[in-house]
Parts: structure tokens; sequence; C-alpha cells
């Protein structure tokens, strides 16, 4: 190792440290205060510390400047509790984001960070039992270092992983399930990376994979708050405009626009508190989550805002037309809202109209769903 190996490596951890704190800095000007975002950013900025501090390492291994004890021992220490910090922030940030239980009780969250803090100690304590423990008399690395520094992190990262494919498994939902296999492929990504890097490459791996892999996490996460309604997960308004002002009408094509909303939502905010009405919009959004999924013609299906939603059909095949998706709708909700033991009648209005022509449009269409959907609340006196 020589001069090129250290331009090479210090040009790549600069790279993707210049990345990391792009991401972060965008985060911070566009994120929320969440407890995810929260972890999110923490795990970032391990990171970015974990690569100056290899890039540190890297220096005196090329030869730079003369190793010295106090500086191996430095930057190996450095290194080491921050490969541990860095897995525990993930595994927090993964457990955290899929609404883990056991992340509300502080006393987990404290037993949670004990392996970081028994690696740290034991590699401390063998140190000033013997200075010669995991750095020899030639100020090399013995193979003990690597099990005591590697073990604590893996064991954070599998956990991540079975947690997030074991909620995929149990989920149904289809949209919270590619939440769930995305938030578990990190920890998967950071130790392929970092294995190739240990075992096939002399290169900063672990460096370029992880930062294109924190990248694409939050180009991901980006997408989904851009377009998804972060309580109901449907589609939000501003991807209900995008898809209305690219929808282009197609010849002998029949469209339907349903409108559906909540009756008296605003009684169950009022009587039950706003954490109930939440839960309405999820039992409702669920269930027509549900419907749609089960249609064999095309539905989009979003939260117009509010209590409002909007399910746009395209072709509705026999069987399938509103009067029984209204219907199965209604039976849906009823369904769950039995298995909810709800302590109110949870029941939805719903107004429907279809695309007169290729001179029409969804938006006049809608206009025309929701004019509907006030008649049917009044009609069945809601």
């Amino acid at each position: 190792m020589g001069f090129d190996y250290f331009v090479f490596y210090t040009e790549a951890s600069f790279i993707c440290i210049l990345i990391l704190m792009m991401i972060l800095i965008s985060d911070k000007m566009h994120g929320t205060l969440q407890e995810k975002q929260l972890w999110f950013r923490r795990a970032v900025s391990i990171f970015i510390l974990y690569f100056m501090s290899d890039a540190c390492w890297a220096a005196m291994l090329s030869g730079m400047f003369e190793r010295i004890r106090f500086f191996v021992v430095l930057f190996n220490l450095t290194n080491f509790i921050l490969m541990d910090l860095m897995a525990y922030a993930m595994f927090m940030f993964i457990t955290v984001s899929e609404k883990m239980t056991f992340t509300k009780s502080r006393r987990t969250m404290i037993l949670c960070f004990v392996p970081v803090m028994v690696a740290v100690l034991a590699m401390m304590i063998a140190y000033i039992v013997d200075p010669l423990f995991w750095i020899n008399e030639n100020l090399v690395l013995n193979d003990l270092y690597y099990p005591f520094m590697i073990i604590p992190a893996a064991l954070y990262l599998f956990a991540g992983f079975f947690l997030s494919l074991r909620n995929a498994r149990r989920c149904e939902l289809k949209e919270v399930k590619q939440q769930y296999l995305l938030l578990g492929s990190v920890p998967i990504g950071v130790m392929v990376f970092g294995m190739i890097q240990v075992v096939a490459l002399d290169a900063p791996t672990f460096c370029f994979g992880c930062t294109i892999m924190w990248l694409w996490l939050y180009l991901q996460n980006t997408q989904a708050m851009i377009s998804v309604d972060d309580l109901t997960r449907l589609n939000n308004r501003r991807q209900i405009n995008r898809f209305i002002d690219t929808y282009t009408y197609g010849q002998d094509e029949r469209v339907v626009v349903m409108m559906i909303d909540i009756d008296r939502f605003k009684m169950i905010n009022d009587t039950y508190g706003h954490a109930e009405g939440d839960r309405a919009l999820v039992i409702v959004s669920d269930a027509l989550r549900q419907t749609c999924e089960n249609l064999k013609s095309s539905a989009f299906l979003g939260r117009y805002g509010g209590d409002e939603f909007i399910i746009i059909v395209r072709d509705p095949v026999e069987g399938e037309d509103p009067g029984a998706i209204t219907r199965t709708i209604r039976r849906t909700i009823s369904q769950k809202q039995e298995n909810s033991s709800l302590l109110y009648n949870l029941n939805i209005s719903i107004g429907y109209d279809e695309l007169k022509e290729s001179g029409d449009t969804l938006h006049k269409c809608m206009i025309r769903a929701d004019e509907k959907l006030y008649v049917d609340k009044n009609r069945r006196g809601r």
C-alpha cells in the first residue's frame, strides 16, 4: 500500500461523506422530527464519522505518516466503537420505522444498547490488562480484533433483518409489506458490502456500497412522503392530482369515478378523540384497499383529503359495476367494524359517475360524483 492507495481511499471516503452530508442536510431541511427521522439522521451521522476515521486508518496503512502506537490504538478503537454504534442506530431506525412496541419502553431501549456497551468495555479492559491483546508489538491488529468488532454489529444487523422479514410475512397490505422488505434489505446490504471489502477487494467497497444504500433508501422514503398519505398509506392528494393530470382518455374506454367519505366523522373526533378518528380512517382505508386489490378491473385509490377518498376504475368487468363495488366496500367495513369492537357505527356515503365522452374530464367527473355523494348522504339521513 502506497501513495496511490491513500489517494484512492481518501477520495472515495470524501465523496461518500459528501453525499451522506447532502442527504443529512436535505433531510433536516425537508424532513420531520418524527422519531424514525431522528434515528435515520443519527445512523447517517455515525456512518460519516466512521468513514472519516477509516480514512485516517487507511492513511496510516499506506505509510503517509509513521505508525505510532497511540494513533494505531485510537483509530482502531474509534472504528470499533463506531462500527457497533452504526449497527445499533440502523437497528433502532428499522424498529422505530416499523413501529415495534418495545421501542416505547425506555427500559427495553436501554437493554438494546447493552451489546454495544459490553463489547466496548470488553475491548478496553482487554487492552488495559494486556496491551498486546488486539494490537501486537509490530502494531498489527491481531485476529481476535475482528470477531470482537463484527459479532455485536452482526447481532444488530441480523435482528433488524429478521424482524423486518417477520413483519413482512405477517402483513397483508402490499405497500406496507414492501416497506418492511425495503428496511430489511438495509442490514443485509451493509453485511454484504463489508464482506466483499474484507474478503475479495482491497478497496473501499463498504464505503461506496453503504452510501449507495443510504441514498437509495432516502430516495425511496422521499418518494413515499411525496406520494403516500402517512396515516392510511394510500395515494395522497398530490399523487391523485398527478394521476388526473397525466390521464389520457382512450377510445371506447369506460371510466368510473367514485367519491367516498365517512358519515359523521366530526362526531367521532369530537366524542371519542382524534386518535379514534384516525383509527376510523385506517379501517375505512384498509377496507377500500382490500376491495380494490380484489378487483379484476384496474383501480386507482387515494385519500382525497380529510375523511374523503377516491376510487377511479377503468374498464370495469362484468360484476364490478359501481353498485357492486359499493356493496362490497360497505360489507367489508361492516366486517372490520365488528372485528375492531368499535363504540360507534362506522358508515360511509358513496357517490359515483362515469366519463361521458372524450371531451369530458376526470375533474368534471369528480365534481359530479361528489355531488352524488352528498345526495346519497342526505338520502340516508347522514
